[in-house]
C-alpha cells in the first residue's frame, strides 16, 4: 500500500436488503479513507438463467435493467461527493468475475456485505478475501454510523506493518479526535502441553508473556499507542479477539489475512478464517502483506 493511495473500491451488490446499508457505508467510508472512485458490481450466474434469457440481446436488457434500478437508488444513499459507476457481468463463477472486474478497474479495496441478521451465508466473501490480491472490508448491516473506536489486531507477524499502515492512513485522513485506535494482541499459551501447571504458574507465565510483548511493541512502535495484551484463557484466539471487539463496542477491526495462489489452498485455516464465522457488529478490514519491490 502506498503512503497516500487513491483508493479505488469494488463494492459487491447482491440485489438484496444488504445493498442499502452497504451503499450508505461507502459514504461513511469516504470520511475515513481517501477514496477515489467506487465501482458497484453485480454478477449473474449465466448458467442459472433460462435458455430464452441467454441471447446477447436479453443479457444486455437484464444488465441495463439492473443498472437503471441502481442508478435510481444510489445517489440518495451515497451522496454526490464520491464518483461511482455500475458494472454487471454474467459469469458462472462469481469469484472469478470479481477478479476480472478488479483487474479491469485497477481496484485496491473490495467492500462486501457481512450479513448478521439478513439471509445469506457469506461464502462468496470468504473466498474473495483469500483470492483477491488486495484488501477486503466486510460491512455488517448492523454497523455503527458514527464510529468511535478502531482495533488493530497485532500478532507480530509480517502482517503487522500493513495493519499499522492502514490505521495510520485512517488517522491521517479522518483527523477527528473522537475516533480512538487501540492495538491489541491476544495472548494464547499452549497449556495443553503442560498439564501439570498450577493456576498460579499459569498466571505467572501469562503475565510474563504480556510483559514481553508490551516491551517488544514499545521498541518496534515507540510512537504508537500502547499495546493491549488480552489473555485468551480457555478461548481460541479468534473467539477472544471478537469477544474483546464486542466488549469494547469497537466499530472496525483491522487484521492480517494470508492470501492464496491456488484453489487448493483456498480453505486453509487461520485466525482470520475463524473470525469470518463469528458474529460481529464491527466492520472487518482484512489486509495482506506486500513484499517491497
Amino acid at each position: 500500500m502506498a503512503s497516500t493511495p487513491n483508493i479505488k473500491v469494488l463494492a459487491g451488490l447482491d440485489l438484496s436488503e444488504m445493498d442499502q446499508p452497504l451503499i450508505k457505508y461507502l459514504k461513511l467510508l469516504s470520511e475515513l479513507l481517501p477514496l477515489n472512485k467506487v465501482t458497484f458490481f453485480h454478477n449473474i450466474k449465466q448458467s442459472e438463467l433460462p435458455e430464452s434469457f441467454k441471447s446477447p440481446e436479453q443479457l444486455n436488457t437484464i444488465a441495463n435493467t439492473i443498472k437503471k434500478k441502481l442508478e435510481a437508488t444510489i445517489p440518495a444513499l451515497l451522496g454526490d461527493q464520491l464518483p461511482y459507476d455500475i458494472e454487471v457481468s454474467f459469469e458462472d463463477y462469481t469469484e472469478l468475475s470479481f477478479s476480472k472486474m478488479a483487474k479491469k478497474k485497477q481496484i485496491n479495496l473490495a467492500v462486501l456485505g457481512n450479513k448478521q441478521n439478513l439471509e445469506g451465508n457469506g461464502g462468496l466473501a470468504h473466498k474473495l478475501i483469500r483470492m483477491l490480491p488486495f484488501e477486503t472490508l466486510l460491512v455488517p448491516e448492523t454497523y455503527n454510523p458514527a464510529p468511535k473506536k478502531i482495533i488493530e489486531a497485532i500478532d507480530f507477524s509480517k502482517y503487522t506493518p500493513t495493519v499499522m499502515q492502514w490505521g495510520k492512513l485512517i488517522k491521517n485522513h479522518h483527523q477527528q479526535a473522537d475516533l480512538t485506535f487501540e492495538p491489541i494482541n491476544i495472548s494464547k499459551l499452549s497449556w495443553k502441553f503442560f498439564p501439570g501447571l498450577s493456576n498460579a504458574e499459569i498466571r505467572k507465565n501469562t503475565q510474563e508473556d504480556i510483559k514481553m510483548k508490551s516491551e517488544k511493541w514499545a521498541k518496534l512502535y515507540p510512537n504508537a499507542n500502547p499495546l493491549k495484551v488480552v489473555p485468551a484463557e480457555d478461548k481460541n484466539i479468534a473467539s477472544a479477539l471478537i469477544q474483546y471487539v464486542k466488549k469494547e463496542k469497537a466499530d472496525l477491526l483491522i487484521m492480517g489475512v494470508q492470501g492464496v495462489t491456488s484453489v487448493t489452498t483456498l480453505f486453509m485455516g487461520s485466525v482470520a478464517n475463524e473470525v469470518l464465522y463469528l458474529e460481529s457488529n464491527a466492520c472487518l478490514l482484512f489486509v495482506k502483506h506486500k513484499i517491497e519491490s
